[in-house]
């Protein structure tokens, strides 16, 4: 289906404009990759970063926040990290996973981006300067009790919670694929192992059958030879 002008522009403008993000990423073996988060000092004043490894090898990775060549956060074999820095610069922020000291394993990592506004919000555009006048609505909510403003913090208080909410639901989500590939690992190294084993006991068996069979055998060279032995002693 094909998107309007109009609203496909829309999109781009609230993507350009958003303050909370999160994406779950796959950093290949030998590399490292970084993702840009523009930030204004005139709009924002701190910005948190919440990643976790949830799949491949140990479940660890470098994390580095860059902002140029300057490096503001670094973690070294981190599984997760929790960091809020204060937003001094405008410009492009970079946050940044390595994992080049993989040559095997490639790193599923989920993060997420927060930038907040001087009153500890979360940043968002504004649409309340796109509504109308409406004298009508006003006279109805006079009525009942109540003002736009009103209305508006309830709204604001209603969206803060369900903010929170998807926060914890996508933390969970992550904690729930980071237990699930752990889980899988150990069944994978517990299978793996328990095969090694099995063989080696079947192995250890025949020889053992055969052994005593050639013990039995007039003809067999090997039974001589074991027979040698038992008499030597």
């Amino acid at each position: 289906m094909d998107i309007p002008l109009p609203v496909s522009l829309l999109l781009l403008v609230a993507l350009s404009l958003a303050s909370e993000l999160d994406f779950t990423v796959e950093v290949p073996a030998g590399k490292f990759q970084c993702y840009f988060q523009a930030a204004d000092t005139a709009r924002h004043r701190t910005m948190e970063v919440d990643y976790q490894v949830i799949d491949g090898g140990d479940l660890n990775v470098n994390f580095m926040l860059l902002l140029g060549a300057n490096i503001i956060v670094q973690d070294k074999m981190k599984t997760d990290g929790s960091h809020r820095i204060n937003i001094d610069q405008t410009g492009d922020y970079q946050v940044c996973f390595d994992n080049t000291f993989s040559y095997q394993t490639r790193k599923v990592v989920f993060f997420e981006i927060f930038l907040f506004d001087a009153n500890g919000n979360i940043d968002e555009p504004s649409v309340a300067g796109l509504a109308k006048p409406d004298d009508q609505l006003q006279e109805k909510m006079r009525q009942v009790g109540m003002t736009i403003t009103d209305f508006h913090t309830g709204a604001n208080r209603v969206k803060a919670s369900l903010n929170k909410i998807e926060y914890y639901q996508a933390l969970m989500r992550a904690q729930e694929a980071r237990d699930r590939a752990i889980m899988n690992a150990n069944f994978d190294r517990v299978t793996f192992w328990s095969l090694v084993h099995t063989l080696a006991m079947l192995s250890v068996g025949a020889v053992q059958v055969y052994m005593i069979r050639c013990l039995f055998e007039d003809n067999s060279k090997i039974g001589r030879l074991l027979r040698k032995g038992t008499r030597a002693d």
